[in-house]
């Protein structure tokens, strides 16, 4: 078959033949998960129906436009499907009577970074080779929906890129359906459960369109912690006319028994172990047998700001320019890391600046961290998985010769940048020459938070393994004896430190003169020059090391812009007297090394023991890169300090700025708005504001989970209650939606306030501020696309439309599912 493909079939895992959809369908079944039987239309056979589209001028760039979308699927509509999917369809059905469900399945939807929930068409109890035609071909050009378009648009992806395959599945006329959440989507629990449920088909769950039933499970002993039972009025239920309403006999009696909550608990723990990663899946019971309809990756997950991660790294204030730069550069690594290291791709931010000070989002970390490691149970099993390794981890190989080889050009580049001259430069050509800097550090950065993880995991997976063998206190020296030989910059720095110190201990003069006078003093008033050999090397460590950093805000000054500071260095390590000198430290630590290598090998089976000298040797390999790549990428603040320095200058001599380096205290984009536009007045104004609030912030101890103390007081306000939908706490004006003729009324920064919302809904969200909805849960569209868009959400707030007006302030608070009346 040309266009067929089968959900066991190898290729049909292929997302680009297979669509999002199409794919996970394809893996779940061929791993043995209950998913109903089906085949999939591959989006080849989408690239020849569209292909016959000649001669048709369609402006990509612009098709966003409502009209121009609709002409373009008039013209669709006119085409023929191919004759050989035409066929391939007839022979594969025949005149069987089966019923089916047939689900557009983009080549960009469930993707980590896009959920498409809803954007493209799905077709329900359809039969008959004539009905299942007619719906493919409809699936095909819902690719063009307008809504589909609009979201394409927003994400930034290419249209020209975009193709459509088609899931045809036997259809389940399920008792119960509805979805399920691996992790809880509304406050980023990892360690809870969703499930969310309703009478008959599931696709009154998933459109939000009627009250369900929430459940919340723990998902450590499966116990049930919370249910909302929904007053469950209607069902979707199969009927001649594809599928009906129809009324629901007991609407307020929970629809799942105890024993199915278990085992839907149970399958999506296994769904979420399968993918190594959480999962949202839709599922149905019939008969009391449970089908796996689908799964994708959970693409948004709440933020959980601490400092856990960042107090380490980002200990002090943090400037805004500076920020922009470090923050620019991190999140294009932590995109081109995850993509090589087959992460699904995250769209949120991992680190983020609040009142001057970095924190890190736990709630990423935890999700990602947690599926970096392996549970190794014996060496049988270590045995098993060799060729799984060697196939799926080939990029831990390449990566450190890929580095090295593009070292060269970020050197050369870096030499190249400190060779201009910036005298008698505009303000417009200095910031070309600082953003053409900002370029080159992301490009190099890029593979460098993957070489971080790859070193902890590594050091994680070797300690494990270790564990299999020995005991604790065992493993952890064999490991400190495999880690003590790695060649790092920061051990040739203390190697040159130490031999500074020796040429000061070997002078009695020199030795005096360091322990007499202060550092600054002796360079300023070149009291060194006596000591031609300690010059030389002193100069020699500042030129080859000078540009390391003593904060990572490049705000502040480097080691060659501060010598003293090194000085004081030497200072010190004179008053701690070393037993041994760096080598050796290093000779012994070989020796130390090598008899660990033997102790371990002594105990391994002989055919284990290249596996476990490979990984020995890349967590060595991987701890020299992640110091490297460090030490590395602070030659970046040399150029960048002297590009910000010299239009610092420019400014002050036009009285605009009070020292060069003040411009540090703007944004990224407020520096150049008023390069391109001249609004210098304003951006003054913008500089005093900020440095202010830096130095007052530099006094501040910060909290140590961000927004900790309470913002506003939620006692003595009369609130209406629902569920949680998207995390979120914002105050504005209501205005509510009764039908798309309200659409053009909405005022920007509005909170939404409806019945429900669909996927034609969703250009409202752009604008919106935040969500409140009569009915639908977590899980409904409107939650999903709130929660992608960032903006709070709170489902099922009964009677919502008659308890609020037009104008009225209210308060959302999408983490506890609450709307607070600030106006009566």
């Amino acid at each position: 078959m040309i266009y067929l493909l089968k959900f066991n079939a190898l290729e049909a895992q292929n997302i680009q033949l297979s669509g999002g959809k199409g794919a996970n369908l394809a893996k779940l079944s061929s791993a043995h998960f209950p998913v109903p039987s089906g085949f999939i239309v591959s989006s080849k056979a989408y690239l020849d129906f569209v292909s016959q589209a000649v001669n048709v001028n369609v402006n990509f760039d612009s098709i966003q436009r409502i009209e121009q979308a609709e002409s373009w699927q008039k013209y669709l509509h006119t085409l023929p499907l191919p004759r050989a999917l035409i066929t391939e369809i007839t022979r594969f059905l025949g005149s069987s009577n089966k019923r089916y469900a047939v689900r557009s399945s983009s080549t960009m939807e469930d993707l980590s970074s896009a959920a498409f929930a809803g954007q493209h068409d799905t077709f329900l109890n359809c039969s008959g080779v004539e009905e299942i035609l007619l719906k493919i071909k409809e699936c095909f050009i819902s690719l063009w929906n307008d809504r589909a378009i609009h979201y394409r648009q927003q994400k930034g992806f290419d249209h020209r890129q975009a193709a459509m395959a088609v899931v045809v599945q036997e259809m389940i006329d399920c008792d119960v359906a509805g979805v399920g959440f691996s992790v809880n989507p509304i406050n980023g629990d990892l360690d809870e459960i969703l499930i969310d449920a309703n009478y008959g088909l599931g696709e009154t769950v998933v459109s939000g369109e009627g009250e369900i039933d929430h459940i919340v499970i723990d998902k450590k002993s499966l116990k049930i912690k919370a249910i909302t039972i929904g007053n469950k009025t209607k069902k979707m239920v199969s009927s001649t006319q594809n599928t009906q309403l129809v009324v629901v006999d007991k609407p307020n009696e929970l629809c799942l028994t105890e024993e199915d909550i278990q085992k839907l608990s149970s399958l999506i723990l296994q769904v979420e172990e399968y993918y190594r990663f959480p999962q949202d899946i839709e599922w149905g019971i019939k008969e009391g047998k449970i089908y796996l309809l689908q799964s994708r990756t959970i693409t948004t997950i709440p933020p959980h700001w601490t400092r856990d991660e960042s107090a380490e790294r980002y200990p002090n204030v943090v400037t805004p320019l500076a920020w922009d730069f470090i923050e620019e550069g991190f999140h294009e690594s932590l995109t081109h890391s995850f993509n090589m290291m087959g992460f699904p791709i995250y769209t949120g931010k991992w680190f983020a600046l609040f009142d001057h000070y970095v924190y890190g989002n736990q709630n990423a970390v935890k999700l990602y961290m947690h599926n970096a490691g392996f549970n190794l149970k014996n060496l049988e099993e270590v045995r098993s998985l060799i060729p799984y390794f060697r196939q799926k981890y080939q990029w831990v190989q390449q990566l450190p010769y890929q580095w090295i080889r593009d070292l060269d050009h970020y050197l050369l580049s870096i030499g190249q940048f400190m060779s201009q001259n910036l005298d008698c430069k505009t303000p417009k050509e200095i910031w070309s020459y600082i953003k053409e800097i900002s370029d080159l550090g992301k490009s190099y950065f890029r593979p460098n938070i993957a070489i971080s993880i790859t070193q902890s995991s590594l050091y994680r997976l070797l300690y494990n393994l270790l564990l299999l063998i020995f005991p604790k206190e065992k493993s952890l020296q064999l490991l400190d004896a495999f880690t003590s030989t790695c060649e790092t910059k920061t051990a040739q720095i203390n190697k040159e430190i130490f031999n500074l110190t020796q040429i000061v201990v070997s002078n009695t003069l020199l030795n005096d003169l360091l322990q007499k006078y202060d550092s600054k003093e002796i360079l300023t008033k070149n009291m060194l020059s006596p000591f031609p050999e300690f010059i030389q090397d002193f100069n020699r460590f500042l030129h080859s090391h000078g540009h390391r950093e003593h904060d990572i805000d490049p705000y502040h000054p480097l080691w060659i812009e501060t010598p003293w500071i090194l000085l004081d260095t030497i200072k010190l390590a004179l008053q701690n007297h070393q037993n041994k000198t760096p080598l050796e430290q290093e000779r012994e630590n070989k020796i130390k090394a090598f008899d660990a290598e033997q102790e371990l090998f002594a105990q391994l089976p002989e055919d284990l023991h290249f596996f476990f000298s490979e990984i020995i040797r890349l967590l060595k390999v991987y701890t020299m890169l992640d110091d490297v790549e460090h030490y590395q990428t602070t030659r970046l603040s040399m150029p960048l300090r002297k590009g910000l320095k010299a239009l610092g200058k420019v400014l002050q001599e036009r009285n605009l700025l009070k020292e060069p380096l003040d411009l540090f205290f703007s944004t990224k984009k407020e520096l150049a708005d008023a390069i391109e536009n001249e609004t210098w007045q304003k951006y003054t104004e913008i500089i005093e504001q900020n440095k202010s609030e830096y130095l007052k912030r530099k006094e501040i101890m910060p909290s140590w989970v961000y927004g900790e103390e309470d913002t506003f007081a939620e006692t003595d306000q009369e609130h209406l209650s629902g569920i949680p939908g998207s995390p979120g706490q914002v105050e504005g004006s209501v205005f509510i939606v009764k039908s798309l003729d309200d659409f053009a009324k909405v005022p920007k920064g509005a909170v939404l306030v409806a019945k429900t919302t669909n996927p034609s809904w969703t250009s409202l969200f752009y604008t919106a501020s935040a969500i409140i909805t009569e009915s639908g849960g977590p899980l409904s569209h409107g939650a999903v696309t709130a929660r992608e868009m960032g903006i709070p959400a709170v489902m099922a707030v009964k009677k919502i439309m008659n308890k609020v007006a037009n104008g009225q302030k209210v308060l959302v608070n999408g983490n506890t599912g609450k709307v607070y009346l600030i106006e009566k």
